[in-house]
């Protein structure tokens, strides 16, 4: 292994997961003479890989679902009880880790605000301070395993990656239809809900104009969308009433008791809709996953 290949190995520990672009402008620094262009750092990538996966690591390159950025992720490979509760977090950090996990995945759109994450420490089964809650986020923030995007948090390309196969078994629906990879922030069909990369459909569109799930013509589901269509289900069956079966008492009753409440449910309503099924929501167990802090031999 030459020097520069360990140097890039300390990077990566140290980051966790940076732009492809970062990565390789630090091989390009560090050297000249091997790293000019993206295919001499690719095949960087590629012997460095050849390394670590003997002590179960991997370096992959990924998109962000939710920054559409590209990534170079460092991911552990090891599945077993040992990897998965790490030392390197307290048992009480990685209860916050799994409740955070479990409420955005329990949510419709898959992200919760930085404000929730902070008050999940207080239904832990400790007390855990919201300044160490705070702590500890940031540095999942740092490592990857959570993005924070506005003022909402998201699942993180090294949770997606590192822990493909239990978020696989707890949200078989969350899978891209483009690219067979888990989907948890992308766009979904207005007629069939199914949620798609935005980066993978950016590319399908460039060729094709229907739905590549419902064969439908493509239309991005949204608050306009969603709107339209509730109000087309409701006319049409208000249109198949008998007009002589209407009580009209009954009607102003219920405009006036229902009416404001249902168009500001529709205001509210973010304009997409959980497809998941009710078992596949996710419950706590011995097998919940947690960041990676194994450290890699030298």
């Amino acid at each position: 292994m030459q020097i520069y290949h360990r140097y890039f190995i300390q990077y990566m520990l140290k980051n966790g997961v940076t732009t492809v672009d970062n990565a390789f402008n630090f091989c390009k620094h560090i050297s000249k003479e091997k790293i000019e262009n993206m295919t001499h750092f690719k095949t960087l990538v590629i012997e460095v890989n050849r390394e670590i996966s003997k002590q179960f690591y991997r370096i992959v390159f990924n998109t962000c679902e939710v920054t559409n950025q590209d990534l170079i992720v460092w991911l552990s490979t090891k599945d077993d009880d040992i990897s998965k509760h790490q030392i390197a977090y307290s048992a009480l950090e990685l209860e916050y880790f799994n409740a955070i996990l479990q409420q955005i995945l329990g949510s419709d759109e898959h992200q919760i605000t930085f404000i929730v994450c902070i008050n999940i420490t207080s239904t832990l089964t400790s007390n855990y301070s919201r300044d160490n809650g705070q702590k500890i986020l940031n540095k999942w923030l740092k490592g990857g395993y959570y993005i924070k995007h506005g003022e909402f948090i998201y699942l993180g390309p090294r949770t997606i990656l590192e822990f493909a196969s239990y978020l696989r078994s707890h949200c078989p629906d969350c899978i891209c239809n483009l690219c067979s990879e888990l989907v948890f922030t992308g766009t979904q069909c207005s007629h069939c809900y199914k949620k798609l990369h935005s980066y993978c459909l950016a590319k399908y569109l460039l060729n094709q104009s229907i739905c590549p799930c419902c064969k439908n013509i493509w239309m991005e589901l949204n608050e306009e969308t969603y709107t339209n269509a509730y109000l087309g289900t409701e006319l049409g069956s208000n249109q198949n009433m008998d007009t002589d079966d209407i009580d009209t008492d009954e009607m102003t009753s219920a405009s006036t008791s229902y009416g404001p409440e249902r168009s500001s449910s529709l205001v509210k309503r973010s304009g997409r809709r959980n497809t998941r099924n009710e078992d596949s929501q996710p419950n706590h167990d011995l097998n919940e996953p947690g960041p990676s802090g194994r450290k890699c031999q030298k």
